[in-house]
């Protein structure tokens, strides 16, 4: 009975390790580069095309993307026969031993402490390991040298005090992922809370792109219900982005909000006395003033959520 329960959690660990690949791998493209910024809200196609934003720096900076498929492998594999698979990625699994670092742990085979351990840097934890608890590591194979790694990423050198003489040649994960148990990945990112005026400002732009679009087809059709039932929720919206853009002293956005307010504005005025050649024009710098804003003050995080440019 003890060799088939032995035998199943192998089973066990395995699927789960199977499973995790493929997710907690999209956490290392999601390290290697930052999304792209389109100019609307998620997920929506703007009214018009923005000029083109510099990505945002990625939280894990120099780690290089995988060069081939991840490697799933057993943490006493890695532990006894590491150079096969060094500047590889791998799929770790094994069990947490013991944290050495805030940021460092180790891992090894069982929970006896008697297999050989494997170290494990992480470049943030929103969650902290669980001794005895099993985890899949996703990250890159090295042996760990402490220049060696703050070479490699800086993000993931951690200061190991005394240790660091201990593990030197050894093999040590720069975790782009570790993922627990319970399929929680405890390196994921997790986005600043937005203040009280940055989730105002978000509320009142989300539906900017659809209704902005609904705009510039109203006015290209000639179309006075289409055209101006989105006056007021636009007029509002950028109102609020003045308003938002005047605390943090940004003279540049308010005056684009204040702009696509008054554009919007002589949208419906010249739908409604049918003068179709102004309500395109002024229709169609609506949507230029969201991509001149949204460029310079506006960056797309790591989960694919929006945020105010911090710094800016």
């Amino acid at each position: 009975m003890k060799i088939a329960r032995s035998s199943a959690s192998r089973r066990r660990g395995l699927a789960a390790m199977a499973s995790t690949i493929a997710v907690a791998s999209l956490a290392i493209a999601g390290a290697q580069q930052a999304p792209a910024r389109p100019a609307g809200a998620p997920g929506q196609t703007p009214a018009a095309p923005a000029a083109p934003a510099a990505p945002a720096a990625p939280a894990v900076a120099t780690l290089p993307a995988p060069t081939r498929a991840i490697v799933p492998v057993a943490a006493s594999s890695v532990a006894a026969k590491p150079d096969q698979w060094v500047g590889e990625y791998v799929a770790m699994t094994g069990i947490v031993e013991a944290g050495v670092g805030k940021m460092a742990f180790t891992v090894d085979q069982d929970k006896t402490k008697a297999a050989p351990e494997v170290l494990v840097l992480a470049g943030r934890m929103s969650d902290p390991v669980t001794p005895n608890t099993y985890v899949t590591v996703i990250g890159l194979l090295m042996k760990y040298d402490a220049a060696d790694v703050a070479a490699k990423s800086k993000v993931h050198a951690q200061d190991l005090g005394a240790d660091a003489a201990k593990y030197k040649g050894k093999p040590v994960v720069l975790a782009t992922s570790i993922v627990n148990d319970k399929m929680l990945d405890l390196a994921r990112f997790i986005p600043p809370p937005m203040t009280p005026d940055e989730e105002g400002l978000q509320k009142a732009m989300r539906g900017v792109p659809a209704a902005s679009g609904e705009l510039r087809k109203g006015a290209d059709a000639s179309n006075v219900e289409l055209a101006t039932k989105n006056v007021a929720a636009l007029a509002a919206a950028f109102a609020e982005t003045e308003a938002f853009m005047k605390k943090r002293g940004k003279l540049d956005a308010m005056k684009w909000a204040a702009d696509a307010r008054a554009n919007v504005l002589a949208v419906e005025k010249a739908a409604k006395s049918g003068t179709w050649d102004a309500a395109k024009t002024a229709a169609a710098a609506v949507g230029s003033s969201c991509g001149t804003c949204h460029t310079p003050y506006r960056e797309r995080l790591e989960d694919g959520s929006f945020r105010f440019k911090a710094g800016s």
